[in-house]
């Protein structure tokens, strides 16, 4: 008797110093901003090669006004919700969670089986779908096909379909393959960089999709809005280290619309790390990412494919190699960009 009590009690022990070295996670989940109950919210290490099978870590069921916490050990997770009739993918993932843990994460549902398109489709293998909103076709959507996780699943990807139709029809040939499929509509009209409040996003439900060869597969992607309360987030958009400032014409005067690009390497020829959303009337931006270290600096108005004539370009001026360096956690403020018009 003595020595059950004794297991007992170093059990009881282990499980709670191993929950103590953990970090809380909670937010909201919700339809149209309503809270929605029943959904758990699994998250899924960023070294993960799919998202099958057991999540590592999951939450119970969320309350009946949506919310939701769970513990995770500290590191940089994507996170996923699931319902019987619900689905979420959050839209800024991977997210960067620290010993303190991290709070207000809002994770829009969409529909987990929306409508198929009910014509027949052009391509002889590939993927056909639906785009909607709220259950009516949404045109200019464009779908980035994604091979693995390994991009994130940022970025143009391993292939892009033309936008969707008025009928909300999208169509892209593929072979036979395991695919990530991502569909976004930016009103700007563009095809590249950071989705801003009034744009759309959707994540397939069925991810990953499995093609055999031959195969067309008939797909429906229900889209959610970007919200407003993106510009807001600026500093904590993608982590908590972050650095601002203000981006300067060659005179010294503020220039709104440009974006700055943060970059692993000096050659700053890649896709860039993160983006930063466009400056606003001041010249203010703010460029948040997960984790310190040693990065490149660059600014534009534009994006995708290298700078041209007319565009507005500029390199971090204020270290000779256009390097900045930076704790995790921290904030650098003052780091002014002068961008200038290319010829």
């Amino acid at each position: 008797m003595r020595r059950s009590f004794l297991l007992l009690s170093i059990l009881l022990l282990f499980v709670s110093v191993s929950y103590a070295g953990q970090s809380p996670v909670s937010g909201k989940v919700a339809v149209n901003s309503d809270g929605k109950s029943g959904i758990k919210i699994s998250a899924w290490p960023m070294t993960s090669i799919s998202f099958t099978g057991i999540a590592p870590y999951l939450s119970a069921p969320s309350a009946a006004d949506g919310s939701f916490s769970l513990k995770v050990d500290p590191g940089e997770y994507y996170f996923i919700a699931e319902g019987e009739s619900y689905f979420g993918y959050y839209g800024r993932n991977p997210v960067t969670v620290a010993k303190s843990g991290f709070s207000d994460l809002k994770l829009n549902l969409s529909l987990k089986k929306p409508k198929l398109p009910a014509d027949e489709p052009f391509v002889e293998t590939g993927a056909f779908g639906l785009s909607s909103l709220n259950g009516k076709p949404l045109s200019g959507v464009v779908l980035a096909v994604y091979t693995d996780l390994n991009t994130q699943l940022k970025g143009m990807g391993f292939g892009m379909s033309v936008p969707s139709d008025e009928r909300g029809y999208f169509e892209v040939p593929l072979g036979a393959g395991t695919y990530y499929l991502v569909a976004r509509k930016r009103n700007s009209g563009q095809y590249s960089g950071p989705l801003k409040a009034g744009d759309f996003f959707g994540y397939y439900a069925g991810n990953p999709l499995v093609l055999k060869d031959g195969e067309i597969a008939r797909i429906g992607i229900d889209m959610v809005e970007v919200p407003q309360k993106i510009e807001r987030l600026a500093a904590t958009m993608f982590g908590q280290t972050s650095v601002q400032g203000r981006i300067l014409n060659a005179v010294g005067s503020p220039v709104a619309g440009v974006r700055v690009l943060l970059y692993s390497d000096d050659m700053m020829l890649n896709r860039p790390l993160y983006v930063s959303q466009p400056s606003n009337a001041k010249g203010e931006y703010v460029l948040s990412f997960p984790k310190g270290g040693t990065y490149f600096l660059a600014a534009r108005n534009k994006l995708g494919g290298a700078p041209g004539p007319g565009e507005l370009y500029g390199r971090y001026t204020g270290s000779q190699d256009s390097s900045i360096r930076i704790r995790t956690g921290k904030s650098l403020s003052g780091i002014d960009m002068l961008v200038e018009e290319m010829w």
